[in-house]
C-alpha cells in the first residue's frame, strides 16, 4: 500500500492510496525519466457525493480488493474538498478535473491500461471526464438525468440563507476522517439536480457497465434516466439492475460483475 499526493491543474492536491495485486513489481514513484509500461492494468475508484475514498461503509475497499484478486492494481482517492485531499468547493467540474489528474498521474507511472469504477456522483464525473487512457468503466448509480430534490430537507434555513446571500454553505463531514466540513455552492446543487443523458451519456469513447439498485443512497430517478439514455452509449455497453436481499449481497454482486467486466477489457 502506498499513500500518494496527486496535483491537479488548478493546484489542488488529491490524497490517494495505490495498492498492487500479489506478485507484481513495486512501482518506483521516485524514478526519473519515462516510466516503464506496467504489465498489470489499474482501476481508478471514484467515490459518491460527500463520502471519501473508502466509500459508504468501506464498500469501495471491498470492491478494490476484488479487482486486485483479478491481478489489477487499484487507486482510491479523495475528491477535492473531501477526505484528506486539499480544501475546495465541491463541484462536478472540480471532480471531473480530479479524475483526469489521477488518470494522468497513473499514466506517468506506466499505467497505460486503465479502467474506472465509480459510485453515484463520482460516476457522473467519470462519464464527463473521459480520460484518454481509460478503456472502460463500471458506473454504479450514476446521476445521468434531472433530479427532483427538495433542498430544504437537506439544508437548514440558515444554510439556505448562506447559499442565497454568499453562494456557499458548509455541511458537517460525517465520514471517518479528520475533515470537519464540506463546502458546497449553488453550482453544486445544480450539478446534482440538472444533468441530462444527452450530456452525460452521449459520445462516450468506450463501452460501460451501468449498474442500478446497488447503492443504499441511490437517487430515485437514476434508473429511469439511465434507461432512457442507454441508446446513446457505445456498442457493447450494458445496463443491469442489481437485485439482492441486503447491502452485503448487493455489494458482492457489484464486485463480481465489475471484476468480470473490467478484467476482460484490460487484458
Amino acid at each position: 500500500m502506498t499513500e500518494v499526493r496527486i496535483a491537479t491543474a488548478r493546484g489542488i492536491a488529491l490524497a490517494g492510496t495505490l495498492r498492487l495485486p500479489a506478485n507484481v513489481t513495486p512501482v518506483d514513484l521516485e524514478a526519473e525519466g519515462p516510466a516503464a509500461v506496467r504489465q498489470e492494468g489499474v482501476v481508478i475508484l471514484a467515490h459518491d457525493f460527500l463520502t471519501d475514498r473508502h466509500g459508504l461503509g468501506d464498500r469501495l475497499d471491498m470492491i478494490a480488493a476484488a479487482y486486485r484478486r483479478e491481478g489489477l492494481a487499484t487507486l482510491q482517492f479523495d475528491f477535492s474538498g473531501l477526505g484528506l485531499s486539499d480544501d475546495d468547493v465541491i463541484t462536478l467540474a472540480g471532480e471531473v478535473e480530479d479524475i483526469q489528474a489521477v488518470s494522468g498521474w497513473l499514466a506517468s507511472h506506466g499505467y497505460v491500461r486503465q479502467a474506472i469504477h465509480a459510485n453515484g456522483f463520482g460516476a457522473t464525473a467519470a462519464l464527463l471526464a473521459r480520460p484518454e487512457r481509460v478503456r472502460t468503466a463500471v458506473l454504479v448509480g450514476a446521476v445521468v438525468g434531472p433530479q427532483s430534490i427538495l433542498w430544504e430537507n437537506v439544508f437548514s434555513p440558515e444554510q439556505l440563507d448562506e447559499l442565497d446571500r454568499h453562494g456557499l454553505t458548509r455541511l458537517p463531514d460525517d465520514n471517518p476522517n479528520p475533515r470537519q466540513w464540506d463546502v458546497l455552492s449553488k453550482e453544486t446543487l445544480a450539478d446534482v439536480s440538472l444533468q441530462s443523458p444527452d450530456k452525460t451519456m452521449a459520445d462516450l469513447p468506450w463501452p460501460v457497465l451501468m449498474l442500478q439498485g446497488a447503492l443504499t443512497d441511490e437517487l430515485p430517478d437514476t434508473a429511469d434516466a439511465a434507461a432512457q439514455g442507454f441508446a446513446l452509449l457505445p456498442e457493447g455497453s450494458r445496463l443491469h439492475r442489481v437485485r439482492a436481499a441486503d447491502t452485503a449481497e448487493a455489494q458482492a454482486e457489484v464486485a463480481r460483475l465489475g471484476a468480470e467486466w473490467i478484467s476482460r477489457r484490460l487484458r
